[in-house]
């Protein structure tokens, strides 16, 4: 297991978790100390997905030693084998296989492990780049230096035990007042990004070193290096110029990289380069016509939050979509239930790759630019389950009608103006679970299991779905002429009647 105290590392975080979870990290333990970027935010989706256990320290006295300890040995109460003490800027890399298959190859009589760690250079002060961190800066010392001018000390990753006592600085580890001792081993190295702008350096070091200034329990010596920048150059006002000396000039780093003091390191690069998107829109097709497909594409790659887009052919599958930035499931033959099958199959590869959310968008229809970061941004700050909207009715040649007055958080939401949080997946199994007559409503019954399940939900007034309506009802009802081309409206009632008469409550 991975422990980690944090406090406004949002820039960083999500990379670093996603990095040991995939690298055989069989569970996260954090303490969030009153972070205030969006640092929370992202520890709690991963609490919600089952992989990280939050601890929260409002205090700000960067009590280290005491808050790690107390992780570190709920890790051992839970299971744990090994415990690596990390802060949110490591990434702990191993030379072969995982960081599971790494410690679980060490003999038993090995109690814990030292682990080297190297930083990377810090971007240039200009702020123009605004590349994620893994982009930015690939240039690695070969040894590391603290303030002292000496070679950085390892860090230990310990055996767990039920009375370990982590030391302030997180680099040791003790039982019953004895060290831990640690061989060295190159098999796993400390990928370290501690500084990645001027803005980051100037509040980690404001509020580390004003933390430990609260800090009655431990000695002036902890937290040395934060102390003497923040009283030599924060408050001097010379720390933009002392940012700008952590990086060499370009000829100086050339002659470095000759040299082999620095190395040109992308590993961070290429492991980090394309995370997963947070949510995937799952788009069932059949006949529709290929610029309409087009339009629901282009308007998933326009989503100012970047998604994964499947798109499931129902026993049509068109070519031309093998080429676009789409995952395309081809089923090989069609169910005939309005896409509820390739809904499911969609969601459920979707899924399997490993998104926190699955949305839906049927080929003739268009989000706005905002819909899916819209409704993230719902689902995180109410920690829902579920995430509606309402829609805007569109002819059929895509232009505005209004506002749907059909939709009812309680009684209807369209389908594409759905949003499913993990804690909803276990109810994606009703898109064909349902009776074969209940797909012309499934987007109801949907609702109506949503609601028994007591799940949280929350509804967006707003329109950000277009819905192209090609059934005459909606155009008879905002009393509209119907244009050619549209269908009547379909049969609902005998669908309601037949779910009731099947002993269901109304819909």
């Amino acid at each position: 297991m991975l422990t980690l105290l944090c406090r406004d590392e949002a820039d960083i975080l999500e990379s670093m978790l996603r990095f040991h979870l995939a690298q055989g990290v069989d569970r996260v333990i954090a303490t969030d100390n009153g972070s205030m970027d969006g640092s929370l935010e992202i520890l709690q989706r991963f609490q919600r997905r089952g992989q990280l256990t939050l601890l929260q320290e409002a205090e700000q006295t960067h009590d280290q030693a005491v808050w790690v300890t107390r992780m570190a040995r709920m890790a051992a109460d839970m299971g744990a084998d090994w415990v690596i003490n990390s802060d949110a800027d490591e990434f702990w890399w191993p030379q072969h296989g995982n960081l599971n298959s790494t410690l679980t190859q060490l003999p038993e009589s090995v109690e814990g492990l030292l682990v080297e760690r190297t930083n990377f250079l810090p971007p240039p002060q200009d702020g123009q780049d605004q590349r994620p961190f893994y982009q930015r800066q690939t240039l690695r010392e070969r040894v590391s230096r603290n303030s002292l001018g000496r070679p950085l000390p390892p860090k230990l990753i310990h055996r767990a035990h039920p009375g370990v006592e982590i030391t302030d600085g997180n680099h040791g580890a003790k039982l019953n007042g004895r060290s831990i001792a640690g061989i060295k081993n190159t098999a796993i190295e400390i990928l370290h990004v501690p500084i990645r702008s001027y803005t980051q350096l100037e509040r980690k070091i404001r509020q580390g070193a004003e933390a430990l200034q609260r800090n009655k329990r431990v000695n002036a010596g902890i937290g040395d290096s934060w102390r003497k920048i923040y009283a030599n150059h924060l408050q001097q006002g010379t720390l933009p110029a002392y940012y700008d000396g952590l990086r060499p000039n370009p000829a100086a780093i050339a002659a470095q990289l000759v040299r082999g003091e620095l190395i040109n390191d992308r590993r961070l690069q290429k492991a980090l380069g394309n995370p997963l998107p947070r949510v995937a829109v799952i788009t069932p097709y059949y006949k529709e016509p290929l610029a309409q497909l087009r339009q629901c594409h282009d308007s998933v790659l326009a989503q100012s939050e970047p998604c994964m887009h499947v798109l499931v052919a129902d026993g049509h599958p068109r070519r031309r979509i093998n080429h676009w930035r789409a995952e395309h499931v081809r089923l090989p033959s069609s169910h005939g239930d309005i896409g509820s099958t390739p809904r499911l199959v969609g969601s459920y590869h979707a899924i399997g790759l490993g998104v926190d959310a699955v949305a839906f968008l049927d080929a003739d229809n268009w989000y706005g630019p905002d819909h899916v970061s819209s409704m993230l941004k719902a689902m995180d700050q109410h920690q829902a389950d579920f995430i509606s909207s309402s829609r805007t009715l569109c002819r059929l040649d895509g232009t505005v009608m209004g506002p749907c007055p059909l939709t009812n958080p309680d009684r209807f939401i369209d389908t594409n103006a759905m949003l499913f949080g993990r804690g909803a997946f276990p109810l994606l199994h009703q898109w064909v679970l349902m009776p074969p007559y209940g797909h012309l409503i499934g987007d109801r019954i949907m609702l109506h299991h949503l609601k028994s399940a007591g799940l949280k939900r929350q509804h967006l007034n707003q329109g950000s779905v277009f819905y192209r309506c090609a059934k005459e009802g909606l155009y008879r009802q905002l009393n509209e002429s119907i244009p050619e081309g549209v269908q009547p409206r379909p049969d609902y009632e005998t669908s309601f009647r037949q779910w009731q008469a099947d002993g269901q409550p109304p819909l």
